[in-house]
């Protein structure tokens, strides 16, 4: 059964305003939809009908670019009293006499509904097979607000909103290169979704442009209206690896840097953030905060990082191998971490442990924010002190799962967070079955599964798989920024040098 944007297809615009209206009134439900308005006009003789979507316009501004609409027609006419005019000059005419940025000509009937859905005021004239477009949209949208995810001590605090036209905005800000292309896609059988795909036309490798454009065009569902989720999860062809194949981010310098980088950045309307591809695992690891401070703050920090990275997949594990075999370790250290005997294994411990640390993030999501505090003291008690009193789960294992989450939530890019406790359970899982084999065997098919997965063709764990020296250093260290001339080599950018 083909959709109402399919059968549009086959349908031309008539030269009879009725026609066209009969057609619209039952396609769009005009009459049905409160929202869609359809207002009839004669001016200067010339029967017309303006199509718009409420929301979108000021009542002030429209009835202003009416009156203009009206005044500018009848000159027009006058210039052309045996009405031997076509739409071309007529919109001609108009460009140049509205007070007012875009007028323009839609030649389908595709594309009129497509307009009159998203906003403008399109206009269908009696005798004419062209409609008019005036762009009066005022979109709704909320105030720029500082990230949620990317918060950094110093720097910018401005992030996307939901807004794409917004978004897209934000980012020319800052990058005022004549060479950035916005491409403008709309994707999804039903929602029409706008999408942006953006890129510099020196910089960005062609075949990543093109692949990443045929992959929007080839778009086909009806499911993108769930967001930048839907369109990474389409382009990506994403099943059961846990890890992102690319970044989001809420923050329009990380973007703007993504893309003097050569990674190609896409903004999916009504979502605050934005889609960076082609990346690597390493992508993800850093932060924001690396560049607002000074080189060798932002080297420690990037150490931290890995090393948390690390911590928070493999802690939980290597704890209840050590604790089965406490011979393995020197005796100093055996003190410290051997727990107490309990009836549960470790490793089952260590489950319903991060099966507590689950609920409780998801309570606090779904709790408005006034209680959020009470849930927290909740939390506290039942899955720490009672939790260790009623001899569910010994202070160490708590300790080390506590690190685990810590080093999780430390992870600038949140789904790298997620993979990594979804890795964190195998391990604790595989290693509660089979031991320290267990351990060093989930270890290895992390290590496979990470070497395997590529994102758009770009290995996953460069610079580590392929190894490259300079790019394992811009990995460990931050560099001062006035020495960072070269692109990463992985993207195959047009242009290797920064400088020019």
């Amino acid at each position: 059964m083909s959709t109402a944007m399919e059968t549009v297809e086959e349908v031309s615009i008539s030269e009879q305003l009725d026609v066209n209206d009969e057609y619209l009134k039952q396609l769009l439900g005009i009459g049905v939809s409160w929202d869609l308005i359809a207002k009839p006009f004669v001016f200067d003789g010339i029967r017309m009908t303006a199509y718009t979507a409420n929301g979108y316009f000021l009542t002030m501004n429209m009835v202003l670019i009416l009156e203009n609409v009206e005044m500018t027609l009848k000159e027009f006419v006058a210039q052309h009293p045996d009405r031997s005019f076509s739409v071309d000059e007529l919109v001609n005419y108009l460009n140049v006499t509205i007070g007012f940025v875009q007028v323009q000509i839609v030649k389908t009937m595709k594309d009129a509904v497509r307009f009159i859905l998203s906003g403008p005021l399109v206009i269908f004239l009696d005798g004419y097979t062209d409609t008019l477009i005036i762009d009066t949209r005022i979109y709704p949208m909320r105030s720029i607000s500082e990230p949620e995810v990317e918060r950094v001590v110093r720097g910018p605090r401005d992030g996307f909103t939901e807004t794409m036209l917004m978004n897209v905005a934000l980012i020319r800000r800052r990058l005022r290169d004549p060479r950035l292309r916005i491409e403008l896609y709309q994707v999804g059988t039903r929602s029409q979704t706008d999408v942006s795909l953006m890129y510099l036309s020196d910089v960005t490798n062609d075949e990543t442009v093109d692949h990443l454009r045929q992959k929007l065009k080839g778009i086909k569902t009806d499911i993108v209206a769930m967001g930048e989720q839907a369109v990474t999860e389409t382009l990506g062809r994403v099943k059961w690896n846990p890890y992102p194949i690319v970044r989001y981010t809420e923050r329009p310098d990380v973007a703007a840097t993504a893309l003097l980088e050569g990674q190609v950045v896409i903004i999916v309307d009504t979502t605050p953030e934005a889609i960076i591809a082609p990346s690597t695992v390493f992508h993800h690891i850093h932060h924001p905060e690396d560049y607002h401070v000074y080189p060798i703050h932002g080297t420690y920090m990037r150490w931290v990082m890995l090393l948390g990275a690390v911590v928070s997949v493999f802690s939980p594990g290597f704890f209840s191998v050590m604790a089965n075999h406490p011979t393995w370790m020197p005796k100093a250290i055996s003190i410290m971490i051997v727990p107490k005997p309990l009836s549960l294994p470790i490793a089952a411990q260590f489950v319903l442990a991060q099966l507590g640390v689950d609920l409780f993030e998801r309570a606090v999501i779904n709790t408005p924010t006034a209680l959020a505090t009470a849930i927290g003291v909740v939390a506290a008690l039942v899955f720490g002190q009672f939790a260790v009193m009623m001899d569910l789960v010994t202070p160490e294992v708590l300790v080390f799962m506590g690190a685990a989450v810590v080093a999780q939530y430390a992870t600038s890019s949140h789904e790298l967070a997620t993979a990594n406790r979804l890795m964190r359970l195998a391990v604790v899982l595989i290693t509660w079955a089979f031991g320290v084999w267990g351990f060093l065997v989930s270890t290895v098919l992390i290590v496979i599964l990470l070497a395997s997965t590529k994102s758009f063709g770009v290995p996953y764990l460069w610079p580590l798989i392929p190894f490259d020296w300079e790019g394992v250093k811009g990995i460990l260290i931050r560099r001062p920024l006035y020495t960072a001339d070269k692109r990463q080599r992985i993207l195959r950018t047009k242009t290797a040098s920064r400088k020019g």
